[in-house]
Parts: C-alpha cells; sequence; structure tokens
C-alpha cells in the first residue's frame, strides 16, 4: 500500500470509528434522573476514545493543510459577532 492509501485508510477506520462511537453514545442516552445502561468507566472510556480519535483526525489535517479552527455552533447557542466601530462607519456612509 501507498502512503496515499495508508492515510486514506486511516481517515476512514477514524471517522469510522468516530461514527460508531457517537451512535452508542446516543442510543444510550438516558432521560435525567434514570440509571445509565454504561457504567461510569465505559463512559469515560468512550469519551477518551473520541478525544484520540478527534486529535488524530486533526492532526491528519494539519499535516495536508487542511484543517481549520472552525467550532460547530449549536442551535440553542448565541453567537455573537465582533465589529470596529470604524468598520460599521464606513459601512453607514
Amino acid at each position: 500500500m501507498s502512503k496515499d492509501n495508508n492515510q486514506d485508510f486511516e481517515i476512514r477506520l477514524l471517522s469510522a470509528v468516530r461514527k460508531t462511537l457517537i451512535s452508542v453514545a446516543k442510543d444510550t442516552m438516558t432521560k435525567p434522573g434514570l440509571r445509565h445502561p454504561l457504567t461510569e468507566s465505559t463512559q469515560k472510556m468512550i469519551t477518551d476514545c473520541l478525544d484520540i480519535v478527534v486529535s488524530r483526525q486533526t492532526a491528519i489535517e494539519k499535516e495536508a493543510s487542511t484543517h481549520t479552527n472552525m467550532k460547530p455552533v449549536f442551535t440553542d447557542e448565541e453567537t455573537v459577532q465582533s465589529f470596529s466601530i470604524d468598520d460599521l462607519k464606513k459601512t453607514l456612509n
């Protein structure tokens, strides 16, 4: 296998692992106050694995110069945009 094939395989593998772990977390989510079916240590292992997968995906993106520092924006989260007063004055004139 060439380096590109290895990297493509690694990207596909990391993506599949990430999606699977997220699906497990979603499928086992319980309502507040109810006992979670997974132990706390298993939940922590899932979180740790996701952290490792995302860290490796970020490293691959940085190596390929395709990494953006974008963060997800949640629909219930207010976004604040900042701008300078000078820029505002320019648009009003």
